[in-house]
């Protein structure tokens, strides 16, 4: 199993947001979880990614552990085991966080460049390839106010992709787009799971949760 979440627990002060929640995605799944606003869907992905910290719960990728119980407390990795695995899930996020002083291009290097885990050549190759696999080959010089929703979009799925994580997770991928750009990130996320990757989608579109065909996780029942 790729991805292993058992007994996840969560709060902010005495507001509880998740208990007890407990999901597992295999290479190639689509899990997608939902729930209305205000069921810490979001603070769910943010927690698997190690944005925000869990109370209580275990998480591991590979076998590789963000953290796990230990006497009834959360007990997270060392630095460079976090390190591993941060770099094995990716998330991209609902207003996609693209960095505006940067070209589609320079969005994607700019992880690779930082980690310094992959030569020029090859942080130039893989980035072409993803702009041309999510057909934005065009617009790789170009800034994102200059780039639609949907292309904005497709960028961050590339910056995303460009460690090749085994798990993916999307904020609301589509809740910002028209019909038609909706129906192509759906395509574009059945891809990516069909090419292996293990992927987590949190929506409230109940269109998307039927397109995606993928196993469901609903928050706050």
């Amino acid at each position: 199993m790729t991805l292993i979440a058992e007994n996840l627990n969560k709060s902010f002060g005495d507001t509880l947001v998740f208990k007890d929640i407990f999901f597992t995605v295999d290479k190639g799944e689509i899990l997608v979880i939902k729930g209305k606003s205000g069921q810490g869907k979001t603070t769910l992905l943010r927690c698997l990614n190690y944005l925000e910290v869990l109370d209580k719960g275990s998480i591991s990728i590979n076998g590789k552990y963000l953290c796990k119980d230990a006497d009834g407390k959360v007990q997270y990795a060392e630095k460079e085991d976090l390190k591993a695995y941060r770099l094995d899930i990716g998330l991209v996020f609902q207003n996609y966080n693209l960095f505006p002083h940067m070209t589609a291009k320079e969005n994607l290097l700019l992880a690779p460049k930082f980690l310094d885990n992959m030569t020029e050549e090859e942080m130039e190759k893989r980035a072409k390839e993803l702009l041309a696999q999510l057909d934005i080959s065009d617009k790789e010089n170009s800034y994102p106010y200059q780039l639609s929703g949907g292309q904005q979009q497709r960028v961050a799925i590339a910056r995303a992709c460009m460690l090749n994580p085994s798990v993916l997770c999307f904020d609301e991928p589509t809740s910002a787009l028209d019909e038609e750009t909706r129906g192509q990130i759906s395509k574009i996320i059945k891809g990516l799971a069909n090419q292996g990757m293990a992927i987590i989608v949190v929506t409230h579109d109940s269109s998307l949760v039927e397109e995606l065909e993928g196993n469901v996780l609903t928050m706050g029942k």
